[in-house]
C-alpha cells in the first residue's frame, strides 16, 4: 500500500507567502524515514532574523543557526523527497499523501515543491509517478462522522491518547498523524459498517478525501 505521511515546518502560516524550513515524510507500516532542514529565502537587511521568525521558534523550537549549519537548498530537498516516494512506492499502484490539513497548508507546498523543483526541471523522474498521486486530509476524514469536536492535530491525537513528544517538528507531527490517521480509518470504518481494516487496505475508498 502506496501511503505516505508528510508534514512541513514553515517560516509561518500561509503556504502562498510563506516557506518551507523542514521536511519529514515516513511511508505507513515502514521504519526508514526522510527529514532534512530547508533553508528558505533570506529576510532582508535589517531584520531581526535571517531565516526563522521569533514566532515560529517558539512554536517551533527550530533556529537560524540550525537552518543555516543543517539546512539544504529547497531544490535538493524536494529531490530527495521525490526520490524517496519514488523508491518506497510500489509499482503500478497510486500513491496516497496524507497530511493534517493537508488542503489548506501541506498539500500546497507540496505541489509547489513538485512543480516548481521537480516537474520543470526533468530530473529523470518517473512521470507516471507524480500522475498517481492522490491526497488524504485527516480533517476532513475526522469530520467525516461525529466523534471530533475540535480538528486540530493535537486535538484529534489527544482524543485517541496519541503522545507526540516531538509536536511542532516534522518528524514528530509524522509518527502522530500515522496512528491518528489508523484510528481515523478504523472508527470511519465503524461508522460505515465495514470491517476494522477496511479503509487502510483501500485508502481509494476514502473518495470525499482524495
Amino acid at each position: 500500500m502506496n501511503v505516505f505521511y508528510l508534514d512541513f515546518e514553515t517560516t509561518g502560516l500561509s503556504p502562498y507567502l510563506d516557506d518551507i524550513i523542514e521536511i519529514g515524510i515516513k511511508k505507513d507500516g515502514t521504519d526508514e524515514t526522510y527529514e532534512t532542514f530547508v533553508k528558505p529565502k533570506r529576510m532582508p537587511r535589517g531584520s531581526l532574523y535571517m531565516y526563522v521568525p521569533p514566532f515560529i521558534v517558539n512554536l517551533t523550537g527550530i533556529t537560524d543557526t540550525m537552518v543555516y549549519e543543517k539546512g539544504i537548498e529547497k531544490s535538493v530537498a524536494a529531490y530527495n523527497m521525490y526520490k524517496y516516494i519514488e523508491q518506497h512506492a510500489e509499482e503500478g499502484k497510486p500513491i496516497y499523501i496524507v497530511s493534517h490539513n493537508g488542503n489548506s497548508f501541506d498539500f500546497i507546498f507540496f505541489r509547489k515543491l513538485i512543480h516548481e523543483y521537480i516537474t520543470n526541471k526533468g530530473l529523470g523522474i518517473n512521470p507516471e509517478i507524480i500522475a498517481s498521486i492522490k491526497y488524504i486530509d485527516t480533517i476532513l476524514l475526522g469530520k467525516a462522522f461525529p466523534k471530533h469536536k475540535k480538528y486540530s492535530q493535537k486535538a484529534m491525537c489527544e482524543k485517541y491518547q496519541i503522545t507526540n513528544d516531538s509536536e511542532h517538528r516534522a518528524i514528530g507531527d509524522v509518527l502522530a498523524l500515522e496512528q491518528l490517521f489508523t484510528n481515523l480509518c478504523i472508527d470511519y470504518a465503524t461508522y460505515t459498517k465495514k470491517e476494522e481494516n477496511y479503509y487502510l487496505e483501500n485508502p481509494e475508498k476514502i473518495e470525499l478525501f482524495i
